[in-house]
């Protein structure tokens, strides 16, 4: 497991007490679909920090989503864009402390991590930080 600096244990501590504030908040994505916060895991074995939100919309039929990829994926960037920059201080860089990807997941319901559940939809999707912002992590996975 890779150790992180005392500015990252830090600020870890200082986003958990942000984040659990946050549980429950509801944002309205571009798409319109509403997601409410879950949680945050920061996942320090691959660097990537990884945020969570339930839109109980993924099984309607009719849904923004339905059969419209683009759209997902365009509000998981959203997503990337505009919460991580709120994980940390304004003098801290995610990239410096070494975090360098955020995995977004969008789930129909509420499930611990790392749990199966078929009756649940969970969509996710790896982003690389970059000096531009969140850019789609390709790799052998998305050829």
């Amino acid at each position: 497991m890779r150790a992180l600096g005392p500015v990252a244990v830090s600020v870890s501590a200082l986003c958990w007490s942000a984040i659990a504030s946050a549980q429950g908040a509801s944002l309205v994505l571009p798409s319109g679909v509403e997601a409410e916060f879950h949680d945050t895991v920061w996942d320090e074995d691959l660097s990537a920090i990884r945020l969570r939100y339930v839109v109980p919309q993924l099984l309607e039929p009719d849904a923004l989503y339905h059969g419209d990829a683009l759209r997902v994926f365009e509000d998981m960037q959203w997503l990337c864009e505009t919460q991580v920059p709120a994980l940390f201080p304004d003098e801290v860089d995610a990239q410096e402390e070494g975090w360098n990807v955020v995995v977004i997941s969008l789930m129909s319901r509420p499930i611990e991590f790392g749990t199966r559940d078929a009756d649940t939809l969970q969509l996710f999707e790896w982003f690389t930080l970059t000096m531009d912002g969140c850019e789609l992590e390709l790799d052998e996975y998305h050829e």
